[in-house]
């Protein structure tokens, strides 16, 4: 049976998704990005949580990818893009790192790609989880 926990986790990194279309649809970059992030991250904290009890507390996606991608059923290159959007986690939040505006620097294309990216790992976790409650 799948813990509950981990249920909660995939609900809320589906909703992620959910707050990373809305952005994108307002031309809110930065802020897509950074849910997008944030939904990749919830769903394979998912898994950890489904699979051992407990998640890394982390925010790199590769760290978090490295003891379940094999359960993941997604080529190597979406996982390396899936990557990428750990420096949205920081970008995203702090002006300072990018020495202005987020959103004038990432473009609609790299919101967008992240965005699908997310949605991708989200729906593998999500059907991995399923196949753990069978």
């Amino acid at each position: 049976m799948i813990r509950e926990e981990a249920l909660w986790w995939i609900r809320v990194a589906k909703k992620d998704l959910e707050r990373a279309r809305y952005s994108l649809e307002k031309s809110d970059k930065a802020a897509s990005l950074f849910w997008s992030q944030q939904a990749v991250e919830k769903a394979l904290k998912a898994l950890h949580i489904a699979l051992t009890g407990d998640a890394p507390k982390t925010h790199n996606i590769k760290r978090l990818c490295e003891s379940i991608k094999q359960l993941l059923d997604l080529d190597e290159s979406v996982l390396e893009k899936a990557y990428e959007l750990t420096q949205y986690y920081f970008i995203t939040r702090y002006p300072d790192l990018v020495e202005g505006l987020p959103d004038e620097i990432i473009s609609y294309n790299t919101a967008k790609e992240g965005l699908l990216v997310a949605e991708r790992i989200v729906k593998a976790a999500e059907k991995t989880l399923g196949k753990t409650v069978g």
